[in-house]
């Protein structure tokens, strides 16, 4: 069955972020809710459509997406409903339940899917407002919020979903939405919220036994063992202590889950007062309004305090390397690193009793806590990369015997290689390496392409990688490959050049000397890139940036992941992008058969765009922006990212690829700098920007122009990039740049000045 067409049961917060995700991925959507006014049966609905399409803040990708959506109620619209799909996220009451899906029933079509957007109801108490054949095509499909972000999908069969249905709903969540797809049993909190909830339920509860600061925990349990930053108290804030609250009420009830978890007294005195996180505006911590200072809340004066550093020796001895850190904690004797360890093993022993009871797979565990909570790794990845056999042995001296399967697994969770992604490995289609430095590796695939890696620290764009890149191409080029896919790891795809040596530049007063040098080497090869004689598709995902945003722009192709986040910031810091940004955005304006002040007015945006060093939020915008083209590739799954860029690059070299033009065109000249003059002026005069910000501005306009240049005057893209490079090397020696590079190096943050 393809699914098409989706009925969306309920318009609130997440039914109307949900009618967005099928929108944006290309369905047709029908958004439905109940009648509260006679005169205006769809109040509701029309409500969160127009929240959906709100032009200054859409959930769509696109405004014209639009005309796939549609709302209605449940009196008037079920009936002669042709939905492939029907997904229902009203308010968490059986009885309203039992309601909405018994009408739906009556109209819904044979082959249609139920499914329940559920997190705390059984499914299979859902389950029984339908007859036998019925409850086949019923299940659960639980997202995370917001489900345009989080990767994570609980797929929930009852003992009567079929099969066929379980297996049609994983590859539509997967290769159209791009989410990620565990498949759970019916037990309470899933295996997501039951897992996550315990851990941070129990944490709490140790610290208040051990008379633990929040402060210390939080600086404990966040990135010091892989999991999101804000440590475990101002990750509750962040998701809504009452939540939470609502998953450790309900596990409670269940005797057998009643010894792990706790009640807490801080939670429920928070809990009481209404002071549930972000939403309530104060919880574990709060914001004071007067001095904008952070604050924490104190249980013995039962207020807000202000918030101290943490003094916790073995914090000292912590690195990024996560590794290192479970060594320590592993080892420690101190009380805050057995708390550490107490934490990990009470994390891994109770996710190992929840195979099978809440999962057939342990990888689905470590996969619900990846997706869904944000973590670096899983339970059983963590518990592998402690020492399997120690930790197992420790756990049984410490808690008892472990589940049978665990003595299974033969000295690890994970072999070489073993993900938790469904998607095929890079490594599946690498046939051999043929080189491997420390910026860039280049391997050929066994369909006879060359795979080029970005790997240098935070895949920044380095002069060795622009070296690896002219020699890639090289290989390319000259020897017997079809194509070329350049891609790199990580939740980002890169993040530009490296500030911190622009900044010694300066101190050295080494501008002219180094820098130069490093521009002219960004030209060359990038401008190999744009004409390579063989097709060359870039994949990418997360944040491309200066650099990384320009490597992308000189891409003959890009694959580019739905959550892609590009571009040209260098503004930011009182610069502006010297690796050929200006000049290929200036090429692809004025290469078109637009008029002239066609032309002006796209290159004013465009001016604006970059002045203000606008990052897309998606890659539709990227598009919109100018950064994408019409010929570039959009996809959900980022996983799929360089499979598919071969796919793409293997198409454009069997169907004869004609490699880029080098053209010349009339620049704008001295008639659109006096334009933008003019309106930079204005803003100035204004107090909307500073002098530097004027100076910055220009200079990107000059550069947009193609210079001072009278009518009619031919220039090409390389001339540009010249322009580029006096520009960037004029703001670099500027001391008001040097302030904000300063600044932001210190405190991630930009200065104006």
């Amino acid at each position: 069955m393809t699914i098409n067409k989706v009925t969306i049961l309920g318009a609130g917060t997440m039914g109307a972020q949900l009618a967005a995700l099928f929108v944006n991925a290309g369905l047709k959507v029908k958004l439905l809710d109940i009648v509260v006014d006679d005169n205006e049966p769809n109040k509701i609905a029309k409500k969160a459509y127009d929240t959906i399409t709100n032009p200054k803040r859409p959930l769509l990708f696109d405004l014209d997406f639009a005309s796939r959506l549609t709302y209605g109620n449940f009196n008037d619209d079920l009936v002669g409903d042709d939905a492939d799909l029907y997904l229902e996220a009203v308010k968490e009451d059986l009885t309203i339940k039992h309601d909405i899906w018994s009408k739906v029933a009556q109209h819904a079509k044979k082959e249609a899917l139920f499914a329940t957007n559920t997190s705390g109801i059984p499914i299979h108490a859902i389950a029984q407002v339908f007859n036998k054949d019925d409850q086949q095509r019923f299940f659960g499909l639980h997202f995370f919020n917001p489900p345009r972000i989080m990767k994570l999908v609980e797929l929930i069969p009852t003992e009567y979903t079929n099969s066929n249905t379980v297996t049609t709903v994983q590859d539509f969540a997967h290769n159209i939405l791009g989410k990620g797809v565990i498949v759970v049993n019916d037990v309470p909190g899933f295996v997501a919220n039951r897992i996550g909830t315990q851990t941070m339920n129990d944490i709490m509860y140790r610290a208040e036994q051990q008379q633990m600061s929040i402060i210390d925990v939080d600086a404990l349990t966040g990135q010091v063992i892989g999991r999101p930053k804000t440590g475990t108290y101002a990750l509750s804030d962040l998701v809504g202590l009452d939540i939470a609250v609502s998953v450790i009420k309900g596990m409670q009830q269940v005797p057998e889950e009643q010894n792990y978890f706790h009640d807490v007294d801080v939670v429920d005195t928070l809990f009481n007062q209404g002071a549930l996180g972000r939403k309530t505006k104060q919880g574990f911590y709060k914001k004071d309004s007067a001095s904008k200072k952070r604050l924490v809340f104190d249980k013995e004066s039962n207020d807000y305090v202000s918030i101290g550093q943490p003094q916790l020796s073995i914090l000292r001895n912590f690195t990024k390397d996560l590794g290192h850190n479970l060594d320590i904690i592993f080892n420690a004797s101190d009380d805050a690193g057995q708390f550490l360890w107490q934490t990990l093993r009470n994390n891994f022993y109770y996710s190992a009793i929840n195979v099978p009871k809440a999962t057939n797979d342990f990888k689905d565990i470590d996969r619900a806590l990846v997706w869904g909570f944000n973590w670096k790794l899983g339970p059983f990845q963590l518990w592998d990369l402690m020492g399997f056999e120690r930790v197992k042995t420790r756990i049984e001296n410490e808690l008892g015997d472990l589940p049978e399967w665990i003595n299974d697994m033969n000295g690890s969770f994970y072999q070489e290689d073993d993900t938790i992604e469904y998607v095929t490995s890079v490594n599946h289609f690498i046939a051999e390496t043929l080189w491997d430095h420390q910026d860039a590796k280049l391997s050929v695939t066994h369909s006879n392409q060359l795979l080029l890696k970005l790997q240098s620290k935070n895949n920044v764009i380095t002069d060795d990688f622009n070296d690896d890149l002219v020699t890639a191409i090289d290989t390319l080029e000259q020897q017997d490959y079809s194509s070329m896919v350049i891609y790199a790891d990580g939740n980002n795809f890169s993040v530009g050049a490296n500030l911190f040596l622009m900044k010694k530049a300066h101190e050295d007063g080494l501008v002219d000397d180094i820098v130069a040098q490093s521009i002219d080497k960004l030209h060359y090869s990038f401008n190999r890139l744009k004409y390579s004689l063989k097709p060359i598709v870039t994949a990418i995902q997360g944040r491309a940036l200066g650099g990384g945003c320009e490597l992308v722009l000189y891409s003959p192709f890009v694959v580019a992941a739905s959550e892609t986040y590009i571009g040209l910031v260098e503004a930011g810091v009182g610069l502006l992008p010297s690796g050929g940004g200006l000049a290929e955005m200036a090429d692809r304006i004025l290469s078109t058969s637009h008029q002239f002040n066609d032309k002006q007015t796209v290159m004013t945006k465009m001016l604006t765009t970059i002045g203000f060093a606008k990052v897309s939020t998606h890659a539709f915008e990227a598009r919109r922006y100018g950064y994408l083209r019409d010929t570039d590739t959009i996809i959900f799954n980022k996983e799929q990212r360089v499979e598919v860029a071969l796919q793409r690059a293997q198409y454009e070299a069997s169907t004869n690829y004609i490699p880029a033009p080098k053209r010349q065109y009339i620049a704008l000249g001295s008639d659109f700098k006096a334009l933008t003059q003019g309106q930079l002026d204005a803003q100035r005069l204004g107090h909307f920007i500073s002098d530097h910000d004027y100076h910055i501005a220009l200079n990107i306009a000059t550069i947009l122009a193609g210079g001072d240049l009278p009518r009619n005057t031919h220039i090409n893209q390389r001339y540009i990039q010249q322009l580029e490079k006096i520009g960037f090397i004029d703001l670099l020696k500027s001391d008001k740049t040097y302030d904000r590079i300063s600044h932001m190096l210190k405190t991630g943050k930009p200065l104006r000045n």
